[in-house]
Parts: structure tokens; C-alpha cells; sequence
């Protein structure tokens, strides 16, 4: 009897210790809120890519994630406005877009003890705040070399969701690329004037119908928009070529995307999740490039072939031509 009694006691103890483990171990160690452009999920392009560096992170990282998708720009900002002042249990933003770059000065770095990263913007600098801003020049001009050399006599262009500073250094550098490759460029088209421009590729079909008799390479900077400028490229009757950007949109026309060009958000990600969590947050504006890694060329081995790889003399190049640039633009 007494060793009955013995035995359930060991039982219940086991019991409470395995469930107390269990809770400690699944609990997250604090919330990570990730606030998206308005175009939300689906886009195949910059949202989706933040969207698959957090759910990385996540594997490595014991937090909550909360994704924001608002419906405009101002909308996020008053998101961001409210739930700094209103919340003290300290937690991770990450604010996915140089659109939400005022929204984040607007705080003037009081950040109720929260910390931010902001994205492909270059924010006033406040202790708890990082910005995070990619140099596309060589990459881009990696697309438009490799790109251009497919076709003889090369005449190509690009299409824009809209008019943007943080657009140039991709369209200059792809521009100086084809040159380089000896095609030719010119004329930028722009899909409107606003954010939406990323998520019309109705309009992008239509526009991109018309320029295809005239330009067999386009360059196509318009995120979700894409879809319309790659569709209308495989529906042309002569081989047209489309550069995706911000993630792999080869799949898009497996036949016409000569590749992508992308910014490695995935390691910064994780990167500042685990600092977040280890209490080492660095604060700062940050420009990272191809130099260390960060952004690259992603070529379609469907049209550049198995062993497209971006040739290291090729790299060095467009490494020296970004930084130049840079140096005669900053």
C-alpha cells in the first residue's frame, strides 16, 4: 500500500513538472508586431518576402507575431501612433516599407520602451529605432547585363508602380547594365501616381501590350503589378523578356522572367529578433548591399540556363559601378 501511495505521489510530481516545462517552453518571450504595406499578403513581392523572413525567424526565435495590414498609409501610421502610447509591455515593430517613414519621425524616439526596424526607409535617428535600407544598383545592374545578352539588338525599358526616389537606383543601375551589354534603354513608364500603382496589374497589362512591339526587355518595378507586365509578355507572340524584382517572380512566366532581383530581408529579420530578445538591440541607419551579401541577382535557370550564375567578374563589376554611383549621388 505504502508503495502505491509512493509511486502516485511521483506520478503527480512528474505530472506538474512536465506541465510547467511545457508552459515555459511555449510561451512566447514577447510580441513582435509587423506592420504591412497596404497591398497586404499575396503580392508575390516585398510583402510576402518580410512575410516569409518573420515565419523563418519564428523557427529560430520564441515570439508572437501580429501581422497589421492597413488600409492606407495614414491608417498604419495612427496604428503605430496609438499602440506606442497605449501598450507598456515592450515589444518588436517592424514597420515594412520607406512609407511609414514619417510615421515613425512623427515619434520623435518616444517609444514608450518598444523598438522598431524599419525597412527600405532611413529614418531620424532615435535610440530604439534601426533602419534598414538595401543599395539595388548592382544587383540591377547584374539583371540588365545578363538580361540584354539574351537578345541581339536589346531595346528595353521599365515599368514603374509610380514615380519614387526609392525606385532610381534600380532603374539606373539596370539602365547602365543593358548599355554595358551593348542593348539600348529608354523611356520610364509609371503605372500612377500613388501606392496602388503596386497592386493594378490590370493596368499593367494594358500599358505593357503597348510598349511590347517596341522593347523586348522590360524591367518590371511594380511588385504585385507585375503579374499584368509579365502576363502580357507571355502572351506576345515574339519572345519578350521581364526582370522581376523583390523576391523570385520567375514562377510568374517561367518562359519570359529572366530572373529577379532581391534584398535578403530574411538574416536581418532574424538577426534583430534575436537581439530584441538578448536585450541587444542596436539602433542606427544601416545600408546593406550586395557587397555584404544582402542583395542579389536570382537568375531563372528556365531562360538563362542550368548553370546561370552570376559571374564573379561580373559581380566585381557591378560592386565598383554601385559604388561609384553612390559616391557621385550621396
Amino acid at each position: 500500500m505504502k508503495r502505491l501511495i509512493f509511486l502516485a505521489i511521483i506520478i503527480v510530481l512528474l505530472t506538474g513538472s512536465c506541465s510547467e516545462t511545457e508552459s515555459l517552453l511555449f510561451e512566447p518571450s514577447y510580441s513582435l508586431y509587423v506592420l504591412l504595406p497596404t497591398q497586404g499578403f499575396g503580392d508575390r513581392s516585398f510583402v510576402d518576402d518580410i512575410y516569409e523572413g518573420v515565419e523563418t525567424a519564428a523557427l529560430e526565435v520564441n515570439f508572437e507575431v501580429h501581422y497589421i495590414v492597413p488600409e492606407t498609409v495614414e491608417e498604419g501610421g495612427v496604428w503605430l501612433s496609438n499602440f506606442i502610447s497605449s501598450n507598456t509591455e515592450p515589444a518588436l515593430i517592424i514597420a515594412a516599407g520607406n512609407q511609414y517613414t514619417d510615421a515613425v519621425n512623427a515619434l520623435q524616439g518616444q517609444l514608450n520602451g518598444h523598438k522598431i526596424v524599419l525597412f527600405e526607409g532611413i529614418a531620424d535617428e532615435y535610440e530604439g529605432v534601426a533602419s534598414i535600407f538595401f543599395h539595388t544598383y548592382a544587383p540591377s545592374y547584374i539583371a540588365g547585363y545578363m538580361s540584354a545578352a539574351l537578345v541581339e539588338n536589346c531595346r528595353a525599358t521599365t515599368i514603374s508602380g509610380l514615380d519614387a526616389p526609392f525606385l532610381t537606383e534600380y532603374t539606373k543601375g539596370f539602365e547602365q547594365g543593358v548599355i554595358d551589354a551593348g542593348g539600348s534603354i529608354d523611356g520610364h513608364y509609371f503605372l500612377c501616381n500613388g501606392l496602388e500603382g503596386f497592386e493594378m496589374p490590370d493596368s499593367a497589362y494594358t500599358l505593357t501590350q503597348k510598349l511590347l512591339p517596341e522593347y523586348n526587355l522590360i524591367y518590371g518595378l511594380a511588385s504585385g503589378s507585375n503579374f499584368g507586365i509579365v502576363n502580357a509578355a507571355r502572351n506576345y507572340p515574339e519572345q519578350r523578356y521581364v526582370v522581376g524584382v523583390w523576391s523570385d517572380q520567375s514562377w510568374m512566366g517561367l518562359s519570359v522572367v529572366t530572373g529577379s532581383v532581391i534584398n535578403l530581408f530574411g538574416e536581418k529579420i532574424i538577426d534583430y529578433t534575436k537581439a530584441f530578445q538578448n536585450g541587444k538591440f542596436i539602433s542606427g541607419s544601416f545600408y546593406s548591399s550586395m557587397e555584404d551579401n544582402s542583395t542579389t541577382f536570382l537568375p531563372n535557370e528556365n531562360v538563362m540556363g542550368p548553370d546561370s550564375k552570376i559571374p564573379e567578374d561580373l559581380r566585381r563589376t557591378a560592386i565598383q559601378k554601385e559604388n561609384s554611383y553612390l559616391l557621385r549621388n550621396n
